[in-house]
Parts: structure tokens; sequence; C-alpha cells
């Protein structure tokens, strides 16, 4: 990790800290619902990502409910050339560290997007797919319910072929997580029709 990037996932790591404090000390009535306003950089996001943050778009992730630091560290590993952006490089190359921290938290107050509700074109068994995720602790990192957390995904309701593809990515190398390349360690023992079934059934999770 470049020494940049280092000072700036320190940074985010500091914000996040923060505004867990600043959270606790808030009075609930005034957490209670807030309004959420887009930042102006977020209209160039909804031609892809959906006005509200849920994809109609093959191949595109929702970021609707996406967790706050989730957001603002793929968009500095995607800026900083940590990780390919694809067709995103023209938007991510000029964001800014605010426009970043903005966008992290105009997502994260989104609704998230629903469960999928189209039968699945895979064959879901519902005991082996909790136990291909339990044994390899996603649950941990993403939450029981895979809502996500802290740098960690939402997986829950994701579109399936989105998710396919994460998991591809990480397993051949092309995209790497943090935390040691805990996302290799993970996917590079799965077969395509077990990452085919993780991926329908986490579409499907509420």
């Amino acid at each position: 990790m470049s020494a940049k990037l280092s000072f700036v996932v320190q940074a985010l790591a500091a914000t996040a800290v923060f505004a867990a404090v600043a959270a606790a000390t808030t009075p609930a009535a005034a957490q209670a619902n807030p309004p959420v306003k887009p930042p102006a950089i977020a209209q160039t996001c909804a031609a892809c990502h959906g006005a509200k943050g849920i994809s109609t778009i093959k191949d595109t992730p929702s970021l609707a409910a996406q967790p706050d630091i989730f957001t603002q560290y793929q968009l500095v590993f995607m800026r900083d050339g940590q990780r390919k952006p694809g067709v995103m490089q023209a938007v991510v190359k000029n964001l800014t560290d605010d426009n970043i921290r903005d966008l992290g938290a105009y997502y994260a107050a989104l609704p998230p997007p629903p469960a999928l509700a189209t039968k699945s074109e895979v064959a879901i068994d519902t005991e082996k797919v909790t136990g291909l995720l339990t044994s390899r602790h996603c649950d941990s990192c993403h939450k029981p319910d895979f809502a996500g957390q802290g740098e960690s995904a939402r997986l829950a309701g994701q579109r399936p072929e989105y998710l396919k593809k994460a998991l591809i990515d990480f397993r051949t190398g092309v995209r790497r997580g943090r935390g040691m390349g805990a996302m290799i360690e993970v996917s590079v023992t799965l077969h395509e029709q077990e990452i085919d079934m993780i991926a329908a059934y986490l579409a499907r999770k509420p």
C-alpha cells in the first residue's frame, strides 16, 4: 500500500471513529429519520446506480445502504489505482476527499434495495449455502443478516450477477480486499456452481 493511500485510509478510519462518538452523544430524536439530501456529485452516480442507489443495470451494483466506510474505501482504492475502476475511471479520477465522504454518508443513509423477488434460475440449497458462508465466516465480517458493517459490504439484496462477478474477481486476484487478502482466501476454493448459488441466495436476502 502506498504511503498516500495509507494516509487516506488512516484518515477515513479516524473519521469513522469520530462519527461513531458523535452519533452516540446525539439525542435519539435528532438521529431519527434524518433527511437524505443527495450531494451534487451523486447526480453523476445516479445514471448507472439508480436515483436512490438501487441499480437496474446488469453488472452494476446497488449502493443504497452500503456502509459509509466501505463506500469511501472503494472510491479511494479506485481513484488511487489500488482497484481497477473500469468504466468508473472517468468519474473517480477527479473525486476529492470531500466528495468521497459525502457519497459514503449519502448512500449509507438510503433505504436498502429490496430482496430479489423473482424465482432463482439456480437451485438454492439453503443448508449448503449457509454452510459455505458460515464456514468462511462471511457472517462475521458482513454481519449475520449480511447488511454489512465498517469496511465490509452489504451483500443482502445486491444484484446476483454483480455478487458473482465480485467473488470471481476476488478468486482470480483481479480484485483484492483489505485484511491481508481475506477475500482471496474466502473465494479461492469456491467452485463456480457454489458461487452461483451464494449470489442467488444473498440477492434474495432482505
